[in-house]
């Protein structure tokens, strides 16, 4: 487990989920706070493996859910769903899954390490935004092309076991935190580790929580 490494900074462990609406309303506030704190802590991003096994499928019915609670994300965070997305919704067809964007991340991880909180954004911005199939190769060729990967080498990697079975390590560490809801902040502190946030948190509130953090 990463966090049990040696660090010169301490680390804040952004725990989400591809598949999670609450983490596309959270992902700018994730995003600037790795950007505002990085000289205090090392930012990792974390997929959670929401929906994994049984859970993966077209979304059926439970689109209506999301169709009567997605502007409440949008007056919260500040965000808007894509029409390409919701026109997926109202299609009841949309197909979820958490691994292949989750191999994706493993992936990513292996080329820009201190990027991965970016690349949770890009990710999302992909499904919930532009309404893509997250299992499909080529959003992946696109996606990659303005971090500097190369496309080719990035679709290879995400096709390996090797990488199937981090994504699946990271399920667990998520487990392993005690995480039971997306998104979830977490920091190790001198090798101490917090519960920084659970849910939908305000970048006012996660601001405080850091500058805390920083004291302790």
């Amino acid at each position: 487990m990463q966090a049990n490494n040696m660090q010169a900074k301490d680390t804040i462990y952004y725990v989400f989920d591809p598949m999670c609406g609450w983490c596309f309303g959270f992902s700018g506030v994730i995003k600037q706070a790795a950007k505002d704190y990085q000289n205090d802590f090392e930012f990792v991003a974390i997929s959670g493996g929401m929906v994994v096994g049984e859970r993966e499928g077209p979304i059926g019915d439970f689109a209506d859910y999301i169709l009567g609670a997605y502007k409440r994300v949008e007056d919260m965070a500040g965000v808007k769903f894509g029409e390409p997305y919701l026109a997926q919704l109202k299609t009841k067809t949309l197909y979820s899954s958490s691994v292949v964007p989750s191999i994706a991340l493993a992936v990513f991880r292996e080329f820009l390490p201190s990027r991965t909180i970016e690349f949770a954004g890009s990710l999302q911005d992909a499904m919930f935004v532009h309404g893509k199939d997250l299992r499909d190769d080529s959003v992946y060729v696109e996606m990659v092309k303005p971090y500097g990967i190369d496309p080719k080498i990035f679709i290879e990697k995400l096709h390996l076991a090797t990488y199937k079975e981090k994504a699946f390590e990271g399920f667990q560490q998520s487990a392993n935190f005690g995480v039971q809801g997306f998104p979830a902040v977490l920091g190790n502190r001198k090798g101490k580790y917090y519960n920084l946030t659970n849910g939908y948190t305000s970048k006012k509130e996660l601001y405080a929580v850091l500058d805390k953090l920083k004291t302790l």
